[in-house]
């Protein structure tokens, strides 16, 4: 078997199915916060001079796109009242807008509350949140919010920390090369036949390959014509904004990689990581590198491939497929790609 030079290509990706589409994901949170009243309110006797409240609570959020999300909460809050001497407990409702900021685990939200305790009220908020993933579906996230009372006019400021789940499948199309099979035919030499045994067309007295089978095509000397065909293997991984954790959905693509290096024992590889364009370049360096080194530890660690046969670098922003400034150019460029390309023999039959 003779090994072509194997080399990464980032291939570009005209069809939509090679772009990450999600499908009713959701994440359900619970959570505590620590609200602040309005200083106004600790001295107003109408409000029980309320002071500061410590709320539990839960909120389901809707996965739109790589960009909002839709949530809602509920929270139920006890509250310090008459300077601090007495408790009295509330609830609050609403429903928030939440963006999220490109390459980075921050978001902005915006939305509607109902309040009910001492008074019951409406109110506006904006705030700031970020993320800790700790997996694909797990994180902790951590969110500071302003509310504005409209009935009455006074301002509320809280802080909050919660822990999320997320569920709901994330589909990805895989893309698949087939093996091209290139067959070069040669013709056997026509050799005067004295005494052929195995009726291969080739005379005994120079048959240096006795006993071919009769269903195969043979060279000059009687031995097994083989013919060289090309085979080739592409990878192409996509990654969700600002991340570097594999799909599981996906694994099976690394895993035809891991088996066609298997049988071509001769092959070695590049792993190709990519980022988007939006960002810091060293922190899309650093995260192209991550991508590609998550794919490298995936070969090596669950599909057993040695170490020595793979090498993975970060490409960073360097090589866009696409310099749209769109969201569908970010998912696209978001990637890690490979190809193996060799030959092998087989056996050409008459």
């Amino acid at each position: 078997m003779k090994a072509f030079k194997i080399s990464l290509l980032a291939a570009l990706i005209s069809s939509p199915l090679a772009a990450e589409t999600i499908d009713k994901t959701w994440e359900l949170g619970v959570f505590g916060d620590y609200i602040k009243s309005s200083a106004s309110k600790e001295t107003k006797t109408d409000w029980a001079q309320m002071e500061a409240g410590k709320s539990i609570g839960i909120d389901l959020q809707k996965i739109i796109n790589d960009y909002w999300d839709v949530r809602i909460e509920l929270a139920k809050t006890r509250y310090d009242v008459g300077n601090g001497s007495d408790k009295d407990y509330g609830s609050r409702a609403g429903i928030d807008a939440v963006y999220k900021l490109e390459d980075s685990d921050l978001y902005l939200f915006a939305g509607v509350k109902r309040f009910n305790n001492v008074k019951s009220y409406n109110a506006v908020n904006i705030g700031a949140g970020y993320n800790f993933q700790v997996s694909d579906r797990l994180s902790f996230y951590t969110e500071a919010a302003i509310y504005k009372d409209v009935d009455y006019g006074f301002i509320d400021q809280s802080v909050k920390l919660g822990l999320k789940y997320a569920f709901g499948d994330v589909e990805q199309a895989p893309v698949i090369m087939k093996p091209k099979a290139v067959v070069q035919t040669v013709a056997a030499e026509t050799v005067a036949k004295v005494s052929d045994s195995d009726n291969d067309g080739v005379a005994d007295s120079i048959d240096r390959c006795a006993n071919t089978p009769a269903t195969v095509k043979v060279d000059s000397k009687g031995c097994t014509l083989y013919s060289e065909h090309a085979v080739e293997i592409k990878l192409n991984i996509a990654f969700a904004n600002n991340s570097s954790i594999i799909q599981p959905a996906l694994v099976d693509d690394i895993r035809r990689l891991a088996d066609f290096m298997k049988e071509y024992t001769l092959t070695s590889v590049e792993i190709e990581g990519h980022s988007s364009a939006p960002g810091d370049d060293n922190y899309n360096l650093m995260l192209s590198q991550k991508r590609a080194d998550a794919v490298k530890s995936i070969l090596i660690n669950k599909f057993n491939i040695e170490a020595g046969r793979l090498t993975s670098k970060g490409y960073g922003e360097s090589q866009l497929l696409s310099t749209d400034n769109t969201r569908a150019a970010n998912q696209l460029n978001r990637r890690v790609v490979a190809k193996i390309a060799t030959s092998a023999k087989k056996i050409v039959t008459k």
